[in-house]
């Protein structure tokens, strides 16, 4: 079975095409290396949606998460970093890139 890997980082207050950019670039990678990518962009239809109901999805999809590759702007990021923290408290494995993501995974 594939393992669910949830994208966090930065989306409020940047501009939609470079988060569609970045947000798409990193789960093609995660989908290229046989992971189930769950993109919080594809999450939340509609980008004019509240900051609070926004990530009320988002948390929702993160629940359903083997684990989470943070980004690098997730450390500007107020709902990254609350993604993240979550996944510290109910031990949901969080990593930094997808190679070590893919390490950590990786069949033995």
């Amino acid at each position: 079975m594939k393992k669910t890997i949830y994208i966090a980082g930065k989306v409020t207050g940047e501009p939609m095409a470079e988060c569609s950019m970045k947000f798409g670039a990193q789960e093609k990678a995660l989908k290229d290396l046989g992971f189930q990518a769950i993109n919080p962009l594809t999450e939340v239809v509609d980008y004019r949606t509240p900051w609070n109901e926004a990530m009320k999805i988002c948390i929702k999809s993160l629940m359903t998460a083997d684990a989470v590759l943070a980004l690098p702007c997730s450390a500007n990021s107020k709902g990254a970093q609350l993604e993240i923290k979550l996944c510290a408290d109910l031990g949901i494995p969080v990593f930094i890139s997808v190679e070590t993501l893919k390490k950590a995974f990786k069949k033995n």
